[in-house]
């Protein structure tokens, strides 16, 4: 009798983007000047229906600017809400959206205080195949069969997390803003959920006891375990970490300062399994007619963080301040343009770009340079996998002055990998039974093989078990080519 398997291929892909132009305005009590200005966006999914994922956002707006000849952050925060249309988002799925600031401006007229950003979002999903295929033909057909390797999503979850910590503030004696930046490093899944391994990498502008400038830089590891329920041991597991929130307070009396960081985890499981699978059939007594299908299975490799460096030179134009003192870097960012593979070695092609805000000594003043590093390498890592997704966090900036006109910059980049492949595969869903085949008795079957010829191959063509290839023929497969390969069959 024969008997079915079923197969649940699913594949993680990035399903659409969106772009949303969000806007903020903040009254101004006097005229400024803006040296730079950061923006940092977090969504969440609202409704999720077929072929499209609604979702509500905030952007956070923090504008470094002069005011009377003293460095300030005005603040602001505004909500936007969009949608993401795509054909592989299915009803009432689990979507990950993976919001990033690819432009943001800040204009200061009218005493208000305008700031603009484009919030670029991505959906990631899960696009599922289902298949039915034969595992075990009738006594009689004779089949060939082949490992197939698929993946199936066992469990997802989004989860918000909190990370603190405390720093030491000697000589500090304000916090203007504070910006958070999570990596995540590492996803070990066990019975009902995903622990979850990874590094907040936060920057606090402060102002110091003499009336100047200067950034803080914190560093947070982390270690949280996400409920996902139909995660096992053994699984597969991944995991996206957004900050939606950053506090800095200071603790004057303590000489601290006191972050707060709140992300939104989303983890995934997969149980990656192997069937033997039939490919091929045939009968020697019986015409069959098979029904063949063709299936697309996604394997995943396990999640991988490695660190590289961009570096570059950004010189500072004639009509603007020469450079005495780097205060600080702000709206620190890196946009992956494209990630591949060749030859094992993934290849990032992307920007890394912020603002350096600097000290002229000589007129007692504050300037300040935007930076944009373009960038194409091979990553520290090596892949087996066909298809790979990255996220990049720059997780730390130094900037050097060279002869007061030119800066020296080194960004350390996070480059997060999710590496996949996808197999195509043509096996036998089921068989027909057709009429008897007519046969002589005592009728022998002569085969010569080809160059490469598989035991399946010579058996087919005698119309006989391979079984019985190796029962009366002495040569072995694969064949050189040549040999005379007989069946004597008996009616």
């Amino acid at each position: 009798m024969s008997e079915n398997i079923k197969i649940k291929s699913d594949e993680i892909v990035y399903a659409a983007r969106g772009q949303a132009v969000v806007e903020a305005r903040q009254p101004l009590e006097s005229e400024c000047r803006i040296l730079s200005v950061t923006a940092s966006a977090s969504t969440m999914p609202s409704e999720v229906f077929a072929g499209e994922a609604r979702y509500a956002g905030k952007v956070r707006f923090d504008c470094i600017v002069l005011i009377d000849g003293r460095i300030d952050c005005i603040s602001s925060v505004a909500e936007f809400s969009d949608k993401i249309v795509s054909p592989a988002i299915a009803s009432g799925s689990a979507v990950t959206l993976m919001p990033e600031v690819i432009n943001v401006e800040a204009s200061a007229d009218g005493g208000t205080l305008k700031a603009v950003a484009v919030v670029d979002t991505v959906a990631v999903t899960t696009k599922s195949d289902e298949y039915s295929c034969l595992a075990e033909p009738d006594d009689g057909i004779y089949a060939e069969k082949r490992t197939v390797e698929y993946c199936t999503v066992c469990a997802e979850q989004a989860e918000s997390v909190y990370v603190t910590d405390s720093v030491g503030a000697a000589k500090i004696t304000d916090i203007l803003c504070a910006t958070s930046r999570a990596v995540v490093t590492g996803a070990e899944a066990a019975s009902g959920e995903v622990k979850v391994t990874g590094t907040v990498y936060s920057d606090a502008i402060v102002r110091t006891d003499d009336d100047m400038v200067s950034s803080v830089r914190i560093v947070t590891p982390f270690v949280k375990s996400i409920s996902a329920f139909g995660a096992n041991d053994g699984n597969t597991a991944f995991a996206v970490a957004n900050v939606t929130d950053t506090a800095a307070t200071l603790v004057s009396e303590e000489n601290r300062i006191e972050l707060a960081v709140t992300m939104t985890v989303n983890v995934t499981a997969v149980d990656c399994r192997t069937v033997e699978a039939v490919t091929d059939v045939f009968c020697a007594d019986y015409e069959i007619q098979p029904k063949t299908a063709y299936a697309a299975c996604c394997t995943a490799s396990p999640l991988v963080t490695v660190t590289d460096a961009v570096d570059g030179q950004i010189p500072i134009a004639e009509d603007r301040l020469a450079a005495d003192n780097v205060l600080c870097v702000t709206g620190v960012s890196c946009t992956l343009s494209n990630v591949s593979v060749q030859d094992k070695r993934v290849i990032a092609e992307g920007l890394v770009g912020g603002d350096i805000v600097y000290y002229n000594a000589e007129k007692n003043a504050y300037d300040t340079v935007a930076f944009r590093l373009p960038f194409s390498m091979p990553l520290s890592a090596h892949v087996d996998a066909q298809d790979v997704t990255a996220t990049a966090v720059v997780t730390d900036v130094s900037v050097r002055i060279r002869r007061e006109s030119v800066f020296d910059i080194k960004a350390e980049v996070a480059f997060t990998l999710r590496a996949s492949s996808k197999a195509e595969c043509e096996f036998v869903e089921s068989v027909g039974i057709g009429a008897p085949i007519p046969r002589p008795d005592a009728s022998v079957i002569v085969h010569i093989a080809k160059q490469g010829e598989t035991l399946w191959q010579a058996a087919k063509a005698l119309c006989c078990s391979p079984e019985r290839v190796l029962q009366q023929n002495e040569a072995t497969a694969p064949f050189a080519g040549g040999e005379r390969l007989i069946n004597f069959c008996n009616k």
